[in-house]
């Protein structure tokens, strides 16, 4: 039987004593919301945090608002998010996404903002301590050597939460993004000689950032929102070792006159978002 490291259980009823318990005691404090990822992992060593901030008592942390737009509270469950008839109308994507994690004992206990948050994982990395000691452990705890990729100096464990993709692609902004340009971009980090792929953006940014593997700090100190956001996310990349390949460019919907592009494609057919062409056709003939 696998059993947990003493720890202490820390219950604050608002989310600013929340941050202030985890900023005092630093590295020796992680939150725990559902834990059906964080107990397990506590079992085999992964992590042996001294102190554990539970959220459950913060009240503003939980719900469903579907209104507008969707606010879903970190403390919502799973199973709440897959079930719940507005999110599964509206943005079927999520719901689908929520309802296909795990089992339902853990829907039931595990919390949209901890799938979100989901530490990366790899079958090596994801055993027992007693596994991992007779291996000699692995660069991601403990080890020197990634046993995905001996040869690499990068961590290659990846992140198996099933919303955040539904999530990035839901916030993103480029609706009328042709599906060639997805294409395109999964098709080069299939390959073997890219590790990163950028869709460059006519304002300085990117509408797509696609990585095989993501190293530590590497989209740190990163200027976002800016006219240097791609130039310093390719310069980081290649500090980090990694092979970038641009594909073509395309534009995001930031400003009036990006919209107005938006909705003069859309009208022409050269775009495909039916859901944002009705959204514009309201917006005018709203006005």
């Amino acid at each position: 039987m696998l059993r947990l490291p003493p720890f202490r259980y820390a219950a604050p009823a608002t989310a600013n004593d929340a941050a202030r318990l985890l900023a005092d005691h630093g590295p020796d404090a992680m939150a725990v919301a559902g834990g059906t990822d964080l107990y397990p992992n506590m079992k085999r060593r992964q992590f042996t945090p001294r102190v554990l901030v539970g959220l459950r008592g913060l009240a503003e942390a939980y719900g469903i608002q579907a209104n507008g737009a969707l606010s879903l509270g970190a403390m919502a469950t799973l199973t709440e998010v897959a079930d719940h008839p507005v999110v599964r109308g509206r943005w079927p994507a999520i719901a689908r996404a929520a309802s296909l994690v795990s089992s339902p004992p853990l829907r039931n206990a595990g919390t949209i903002g901890g799938n979100l948050c989901v530490d990366t994982r790899c079958n090596y990395y994801n055993q027992t301590e007693f596994w991992r000691a007779a291996i000699g452990y692995c660069m991601k705890k403990d080890g020197h050597v990634c046993l995905v990729a001996p040869g690499s100096d990068v961590c290659w464990a990846l992140s198996s939460s099933d919303t955040a993709p539904v999530m990035i692609a839901l916030g993103a902004d480029s609706p009328g993004l042709p599906l060639a340009y997805l294409e395109r971009a999964i098709g080069a980090l299939e390959g073997e000689d890219v590790d990163a792929v950028i869709g460059p953006a006519d304002d300085g940014g990117y509408y797509l950032l696609g990585l095989r593997v993501c190293p530590r700090g590497a989209l740190r100190e990163i200027a976002w929102s800016t006219l240097r956001t791609r130039a310093d996310t390719r310069a980081s990349l290649d500090r980090h070792g990694l092979r970038v390949q641009e594909i073509d460019a395309f534009f995001d919907v930031d400003e009036i006159a990006d919209l107005e592009l938006l909705s003069a494609m859309l009208d022409r057919g050269e775009a495909r978002a039916p859901k944002t062409a009705r959204a514009l056709a309201e917006l005018r003939g709203a006005r």
